[in-house]
């Protein structure tokens, strides 16, 4: 009888030891993923709704008022980031034009990274935004080149469009310039490096999922699809709207 009674307390041990390890696990498991789902976000979104602004006019615009208005908006989203939303003065460049911007930095998900360019997007009138989420299985790449000493966005903007780079984004520092690349199909590796080895620039590059938003030929193609994704997040996080105070679809610029 003894011998009987203290197999069934070594079952009893072993049944409690096995539940608590698995609910060890399943709480683990909940807690990478939710780590994995927030990490280092970038978000790429312009107040200019001009059209054929040349490098100049561009650097002009980071100056100007609307860019400011931008700034003061990106920042205000930071509750619903749930963390603290960078801005930084920039420049869109491409091979034929440019305009000012600002480069968003924050950690937090994709679908609130997706619903904080939409809001920018949105409000300052733009056919898209760019974002890109880390992620070590996403499909894009982003590439952050530190350029070792001074140099002009101008020039900067030259010797890219010879490395075959033809969509950046320019960030001034009081040192130098920093160039942004997000490579969507991760297709340019080699022409980055090689264009880092020329500017004798540092390399720093991220895995992770990017997209633009929007619609590249109607501005009122891109509202419609803003507003969609602006609608889609506040039905689903409600509680979270709320608590941050946020009434995108009364907010204008």
């Amino acid at each position: 009888m003894k011998r009987l009674h203290n197999m069934r307390f070594r079952t009893f041990v072993q049944v409690n030891f096995l539940l608590l390890f698995f609910s060890w696990c399943s709480l683990a498991s909940a807690q990478q993923i939710t780590s994995a789902a927030r990490s280092l976000t970038y978000g790429f979104v312009s107040p200019n709704t001009r059209e054929g602004l040349k490098l100049d006019d561009a650097i002009r615009g980071l100056h100007s008022a609307e860019e400011g208005t931008l700034i003061r908006r990106a920042r205000s989203l930071g509750c619903v980031a749930r963390s603290k939303v960078e801005t930084y003065k920039a420049v869109g460049s491409w091979s034929d034009g440019a305009e000012h911007s600002v480069l968003l930095r924050s950690t937090t998900d994709t679908p609130t990274v997706r619903y904080i360019v939409s809001v920018l997007g949105r409000n300052n009138q733009q056919k898209a935004a760019l974002y890109f989420h880390s992620n070590s299985a996403g499909s894009a790449n982003i590439y952050i080149l530190r350029l070792q000493r001074g140099r002009t966005m101008r020039s900067l903007a030259s010797l890219l469009d010879q490395a075959g780079i033809e969509f950046r984004t320019l960030v001034p520092t009081k040192a130098s310039v920093l160039v942004y690349i997000v490579d969507l199909k991760r297709e340019m590796r080699t022409k980055v490096l090689a264009a880092a080895t020329k500017l004798k620039a540092h390399v720093t590059s991220r895995r992770g999922t990017a997209e633009f938003i929007g619609d590249d030929s109607s501005r009122d193609k891109a509202k419609e699809i803003f507003e969609n994704e602006i609608r889609n997040y506040e039905s689903q996080n409600s509680a979270l709207i709320t608590k941050c105070r946020v009434r995108s679809s009364s907010v204008q610029p």
